[in-house]
């Protein structure tokens, strides 16, 4: 209503030559146009913006990578020193030589000693092997893992390894298979690794072989994945030859990296560019190595750059709709302002209702606008009065109701309570005949007397406490009661009356079908989250879970088919939700020959 009127007073504004169309339009036109100008310039340039510091941030986390990667390479380089230098080591490699058994268990023991300070401290190295010229194999991890019958000697890496050239010292070896392993090193086998080497030298300075450092290529990956700009970013660490050596994708590595525009890696030591991989553009970064032969590169997906600059932009766009929305509002508000009297009235349908229907007449100055308010305040009356009216009808009907279940009682069960009153009287016992009479006496009080629409739980539990003791001498103590109140507080809550009675009624009817046996029914009292919970259950017979969902539904509707088993806890249920509305009443829990618990749920 009030934004129809809104839009009225704007109409009849926009479309006359006023002062008040003037002062709108004008101060409306200019203020989204700057609005609009700032947001499009800064929309523009986010996308760039955040590319920008994609390949800052991405160089770093290149430039860290290398840095990872040289100190690791350095420090598998290390252990190898003392092999390659190592009388044994070099005895053993000796051409012509033949050692006595015992002088070869004692060069192998020390190798062997040598040899675990590399496996123990120098996690990067998954193996190091001990290769002569003279066929002499060797290895750190255990010779029970290589291939006796494999050419070492004829391997282009062992080649490589002690080829003699002017640069002495380490040789990277670049990236080959592990086919020399067994088999059964189901984890290496075949398995791609990066080797450096040193070759080993014979006292007169003749190369004899040399020891091969085998990295660990996942371990890298790891180290790589760490220093990652975000998880989208995808790290390659290649050779001179634009060949995969390390990659979280492991199917990748030894194929060849390629993209357009990866000639520029090898023209510039360091950079960024933007291309296309697998169809897709990206953010590629590179940056070398101290390896001349071996370069860091890395990829983003410019979907995920220009994700975040949408998050911008759509944050900048948010900022600017709000700009142009707080403009428009105030523009509306001049406007309204000026047309004052309709203001007044718009106001005065709006604060209507709050706290009743009465409408204080007011002089709109015009009369077209006092004659609205007048027949509407005519209208409002006649709409309070019918509210009024429909809201003492709903009370009535319901005093009428819980007047009519108050002062039913089962003559059914008043019939047994007599028989076995008459049967313990005849049997003599006299202190089951005096509580017997004395808890029919306070069940027939209890139910009889109209005074009060609720009662203290406690009211409720002691009618319950009264029932059942005369059902179980209809039984002859057959159904074992428990009680649990861990707080004695919730039985002063209120609830309506004569809540509980046809609960337990129905738990010894359905759930024992007449014929308790080893029957036990537990009445719990708490606290909940919202409000009080009173809970029966019973060990009998129980029921289905499709029964169950029917009897639910039925409880939610109206009672004209419910069957003669459900109208009791039908009638419990619409008391509560008329008393104390629809987030309360009964629910139900079962399970088929467990047990059944019904509960109900009732403000503190």
């Amino acid at each position: 209503m009030f934004l129809i009127k809104i839009i009225t007073i704007l109409k009849q504004t926009l479309f006359r030559r006023t002062i008040t169309r003037t002062i709108f339009l004008s101060y409306l036109f200019i203020n989204i146009l700057l609005v609009f100008l700032l947001g499009y310039f800064s929309i523009r340039d986010s996308t760039a913006t955040i590319t920008d510091q994609a390949a800052a941030s991405s160089y770093k986390v290149m430039e860290q990578a290398a840095q990872l990667f040289n100190f690791n390479l350095e420090e598998a380089k290390r252990p190898l020193v003392p092999l390659a230098g190592h009388y044994s080591v070099i005895a053993l490699m000796k051409s012509g030589w033949t050692p006595g058994a015992d002088e070869l268990i004692q060069h192998e023991r020390n190798i062997a000693d040598l040899a675990y300070g590399i496996t123990a401290y120098q996690s990067l190295i998954s193996d190091v092997l001990i290769l002569g010229k003279n066929g002499y194999v060797n290895n750190v991890a255990g010779r029970n893992l290589l291939r006796w019958d494999y050419p070492f000697t004829e391997q282009t890496w062992f080649q490589t390894a002690v080829t003699e050239k002017a640069d002495k010292g380490f040789k990277t070896l670049g990236l080959h298979k592990q086919d020399y392993l067994s088999s059964s090193n189901v984890y290496s086998y075949n398995q791609y690794t990066l080797s450096v080497a040193l070759p080993v030298k014979a006292y007169n300075g003749q190369t004899i072989g040399a020891v091969i450092a085998n990295l660990d290529l996942d371990k890298f990956n790891g180290l790589f994945e760490l220093s990652a700009y975000q998880d989208n970013e995808d790290i390659f660490m290649i050779d001179d030859k634009r060949t995969i050596i390390v990659n979280k994708h492991s199917e990748s590595i030894g194929n060849k990296l390629d993209f357009p525009g990866i000639e520029i890696l090898s023209e510039r030591q360091s950079g960024s560019l933007i291309t296309t991989i697998a169809g897709k553009e990206q953010l590629v970064t590179y940056h070398p190595t101290s390896t001349p032969s071996i370069r860091m590169v890395s990829t983003i997906p410019m979907s995920e750059i220009r994700a975040q600059s949408d998050q911008l932009r759509s944050y900048l766009a948010g900022i600017m709709y709000l700009c142009i929305l707080f403009n428009v509002l105030i523009s509306i508000l001049i406007t309204v302002t000026i047309s004052r009297p309709f203001k007044r009235l718009l106001l005065t349908l709006d604060t209507m209702g709050e706290d009743d229907l009465y409408v204080v007449p007011k002089n709109y100055i015009y009369r077209e606008l006092n004659l609205i308010g007048k027949k509407f305040k005519e209208l409002v009356a006649r709409i309070e009065g019918l509210v009024k009216q429909n809201y003492l009808s709903q009370i009535s009907m319901k005093e009428a109701e819980l007047k009519s279940l108050q002062s039913q009682i089962n003559p059914h069960f008043l019939f047994n309570t007599l028989q076995a009153l008459q049967t313990e009287i005849v049997c003599g016992n006299t202190d089951d005949s005096n509580r017997l009479v004395l808890s029919l006496s306070n069940l027939l009080r209890y139910s009889m007397k109209q005074s009060q629409e609720t009662v203290e739980l406690e009211q409720e539990l002691n009618n319950v406490r009264d029932y059942l003791f005369i059902m179980n001498i209809k039984y002859d103590h057959a159904i074992d009661i428990q009680y649990e109140i861990p707080d004695p507080a919730v039985l002063r809550s209120r609830t309506v009356k004569l809540m509980l009675q046809p609960l337990v009624e129905n738990a010894i009817l359905h759930g024992f079908k007449e014929n308790p046996q080893s029957a036990c029914i537990k009445i719990s009292v708490k606290f909940v989250q919202h409000g009080v919970c009173v809970a029966i259950t019973d060990n009998g017979a129980g029921i289905t879970e499709d029964f169950r969902q029917k009897l639910a539904e039925r409880l939610e509707h109206s009672s004209t088919d419910l069957s003669s088993e459900s109208i009791g806890l039908y009638n419990v249920n619409q008391r509560i939700k008329l008393r104390f509305g629809d987030p309360y009443g009964i629910g139900i829990e079962s399970e088929p020959g467990s047990y059944t618990c019904v509960y109900v749920i009732v403000p503190e």
